[in-house]
């Protein structure tokens, strides 16, 4: 989906590198915040699926809920996720749900809502597509706290000014989705992604790489040849022995209708 703030994520360029990053973090918080949320629910929707792979988690997980949906506009990704799961999908944007009325019991989105091109509207069109009593569930980063330590943003400056325009304050999205008409929301930490890597196996392997993760795939050509030569740079400067840390921190916002 395109991102707000003038940059957009081509993602069926990077489709290929994006699960890149479960096989390096857990993001166990956040599998167990989402199968939480979703419990039993009869009907699930998932807005910006990617690659499929929450909703692989989900349908693995013991459950005794209905059947699952994604949507996901991007082809590379929507062709990725069919061959992970059997969840029913759909080639739609977020702002614009393709269902009736009343259709779902819980509607979630697992850092995808930063490329929306407007949330006021999927906030919107997600309560009419929930039942009665039924829930959404947004899972992102918060960059305007400064919590995060994180290599991308040390090494590629522009990527935290880009993060404070497409990302929204955790604190605002609660008030967005009561505007639109969720009677009661919350939000809390879900999962605080820690690490460290070698500089050198980060370049070999394809971690620095523009699939690895968004802040990275919006960047110009020439924002990223400067963050990867930042990196070369301060490799060689400690012989070898640079590492690249890793700790930020998603939370969840969820806004329930009565």
């Amino acid at each position: 989906m395109a991102a707000t703030g003038g940059r957009v994520a081509d993602y069926d360029r990077i489709a290929a590198g994006y699960d890149r990053r479960y096989e390096i973090h857990e993001y166990a918080g956040v599998r167990e915040t989402l199968r939480a949320f979703v419990g039993d629910a009869a009907s699930v929707l998932e807005v910006g699926c990617g690659t499929g792979h929450w909703l692989a988690l989900l349908q693995a997980s013991p459950r005794s809920g209905g059947p699952l949906a994604g949507i996901e506009p991007s082809i590379e990704m929507i062709a990725r996720a069919r061959a992970a799961t059997t969840a029913s999908l759909v080639r739609a944007r977020g702002e614009a749900l393709p269902w009736r009325d009343a259709t779902f019991d819980r509607v979630y989105c697992v850092n995808a809502l930063h490329h929306f091109s407007d949330r006021a509207r999927f906030f919107a069109d997600a309560r009419r597509i929930l039942k009665p009593g039924g829930a959404l569930l947004t899972i992102g980063k918060d960059p305007h706290i400064d919590r995060d330590s994180w290599w991308v943003y040390e090494y590629f400056p522009e990527t935290i000014e880009i993060d404070r325009q497409r990302f929204a304050r955790v604190r605002d999205l609660r008030g967005e989705m009561a505007l639109a008409g969720f009677a009661w929301t919350e939000s809390f930490e879900a999962d605080r992604i820690e690490g460290a890597m070698p500089a050198t196996d980060a370049l070999a392997s394809g971690v620095v790489d523009r699939a690895y993760t968004s802040q990275l795939t919006v960047l110009s050509d020439e924002e990223f040849e400067a963050g990867v030569a930042r990196i070369r740079d301060a490799d060689a400067a400690v012989g070898g022995e640079l590492r690249l840390a890793t700790e930020f921190h998603l939370y969840a916002t969820i806004g329930r209708l009565a």
